[in-house]
């Protein structure tokens, strides 16, 4: 049902009565659909009270902001700006082309805030375990190891009497590996393998690629795995406790690294540890953790690099004050779309 706009004259006290009477405005000047005489009531309306243009311009500002995203919201041949959009027969025209533009909005919203979760339900429902976004679990493997999953996680799990196999569909995982000789662990991801006996490290897959943390004992990781039907480098890399490799899909593991594991697998404590990324990579990172999505709008160039730690149960305080230390602020268009500029 479409809100009624109140008329110009009236005082508008409250902040909500505001917005969604701007909100209607620009709705209808969006579908083209004002004659003179209604976008003269407009003006009016506008021009009443300051905080009514303050909020008009708000939303258009923020609409010019998020412009750069349209191709991400708008279907393929259809990228065309809400400006634009065909002009129809005023009057009664002008609710039909706003609810059609209002759902095609959300639909795309949607498609864009959601599409990423949507991805990979596909390997959610192969996997064995998983936890949703924000969510971490313990599970118990049956020979008695823990895999803790970290946010947007999927495990599948193949045991059998010669090896241990894991396969890490996407996420994160941190596995205690219970220790027997005789049955090798393997955790599989982005077509590497990460090989152990008995010992603790951290497997994360992003961006076809996948990063292994070793917080206690030694591990083998090769890439390219013998099952994903490439050749496997031979001898691959050790990666001892305080160490960490990354490799790509179909790639050989990188340099060995030294860093801090307890900061890397600092999740398993509640928190996120960000030390000197840049702002756009600190985003994402929380942004894994955030049930939709997280925007940053501007050139990511003009701003300095984030050394934070970030609690996980206050996810939205931490962007707000990561943001402020930018000189940025923080719009939430939901709970599920958060716009930082």
């Amino acid at each position: 049902m479409q809100r009624k706009v109140n008329p110009p004259g009236k005082d508008h006290s409250n902040v909500d009565d505001i917005d969604a009477a701007a909100q209607d405005w620009f709705l209808r000047h969006g579908a083209g659909d004002l004659s003179s005489e209604e976008d003269a009531r407009f003006k009016a309306w506008r021009d009443a009270d300051p905080r009514h243009r303050a909020a008009y311009e708000e939303l258009s500002s923020l609409w010019s902001d998020i412009d750069p995203l349209e191709s991400a919201f708008a279907p393929k041949g259809r990228e065309r700006r809400l400006e634009t959009l065909p002009r129809r027969k005023p009057r009664r025209g002008w609710l039909w082309a706003g609810s059609v533009v209002t759902g095609l909005a959300a639909a795309c919203l949607l498609l864009f805030v959601f599409g990423p979760a949507t991805s990979r339900l596909p390997a959610r429902l192969l996997a064995d375990h998983s936890t949703a976004a924000g969510e971490q679990r313990m599970v118990s493997l049956p020979d008695g190891s823990i895999a803790w999953l970290n946010t947007d996680t999927a495990i599948d799990i193949a045991y059998t009497g010669e090896r241990r196999r894991v396969k890490l569909l996407h996420g994160e995982a941190l596995f205690e590996v219970q220790k027997d000789s005789t049955r090798p662990f393997d955790v599989v991801a982005a077509d590497g393998r990460t090989t152990a006996v008995g010992t603790a490290f951290a497997v994360k897959e992003v961006d076809g690629g996948a990063t292994v943390t070793v917080t206690e004992g030694i591990v083998r990781v090769t890439s390219p795995d013998a099952g994903s039907g490439l050749a496997p480098v031979q001898g691959g890399a050790m990666v001892e406790a305080g160490q960490q490799v990354s490799y790509r899909r179909g790639e050989a593991p990188g340099p060995v690294r030294t860093l801090d594991p307890t900061a890397a697998t600092a999740w398993r404590h509640g928190a996120i540890v960000i030390r000197g990324r840049p702002l756009a990579e600190a985003l994402v990172e929380i942004g894994r953790y955030h049930d939709g999505r997280i925007v940053l709008v501007g050139d990511p160039s003009r701003y300095g690099a984030v050394t934070a730690r970030v609690a996980l149960a206050d996810l939205n305080g931490g962007i707000d004050a990561i943001a402020a230390t930018h000189g940025l602020s923080v719009t939430r268009v939901t709970s599920y779309l958060l716009i930082v500029r």
